[in-house]
């Protein structure tokens, strides 16, 4: 993994993966000529202005990105952990199947490497998150039952939090087998608010205490109630 400067910054860390579908079914027109693809990529630039207007979240929220589909066509790393104060939102490009078995995988080993970073240099954390954001549904069935049930053992053992959300024409079904919580969907183009809420859901996260219960913001402003 890339390496942080820790000395600088001995802060809590609350470590977040999104794990963004970039399908080619991602190039469906939603209306306004944009894009499903277009408004994520919007979206993740809201989450970079969100965060760096936050200074709590600014010193200990921590991101990785993995995508599913676009340019390789495959399920691969295109953010290490990186703090936030160093990140910068970039376009991604869609193309390819739906491999989410495999994206999901690579994000439970991300979370597993950056917590055994972060102990190695003495840095507290919250528990981290994985967000899966996806309008499909997965094209690698033949390993999906198994990242299922590590996904679910993940969960239960307390090592990660996982929030699936779908988009427009997203299989709920499917999207809802990987994590003991109901799947959000969001409503039509709201992108921009769901970023905006995961951002604030961040902050909150970075303010508390390891082991603390967390009390999230509403997702009315973004999410579909009629799923």
């Amino acid at each position: 993994m890339a390496a942080i400067d820790y000395s600088g910054n001995p802060n809590q860390r609350t470590p977040c993966v999104l794990v963004l579908d970039a399908s080619a079914s991602m190039t469906e027109e939603v209306g306004g000529g944009k894009t499903k693809m277009d408004e994520l990529n919007m979206g993740v630039a809201e989450l970079e202005k969100a965060l760096r207007d936050d200074d709590v979240a600014l010193s200990r929220v921590q991101l990785a990105i993995v995508s599913v589909g676009g340019a390789s066509y495959d399920a691969d790393v295109m953010m290490d952990w990186t703090d936030v104060v160093n990140f910068s939102a970039f376009h991604i490009e869609p193309g390819g199947n739906t491999p989410l078995g495999k994206g999901l995988k690579i994000a439970l080993d991300l979370v597993e490497e950056g917590k055994e970073n972060l102990k190695a240099n003495g840095i507290s954390y919250t528990r981290p998150w994985i967000i899966v954001i996806s309008d499909g549904e997965p094209t690698d069935i033949d390993e999906w039952d198994k990242v299922v049930q590590d996904c679910l053992a993940a969960e239960a053992e307390k090592k990660v939090e996982i929030f699936s959300i779908g988009v427009q024409d997203a299989n709920m079904q499917m999207l809802g087998q990987f994590t003991s919580k109901p799947p959000l969907k969001v409503n039509g183009l709201k992108f921009k608010e769901l970023f905006i809420w995961l951002s604030s859901s961040l902050s909150a996260a970075s303010r508390s205490r390891p082991g603390d219960k967390l009390q999230l913001t509403s997702t009315d402003p973004w999410r579909d109630v009629g799923i």
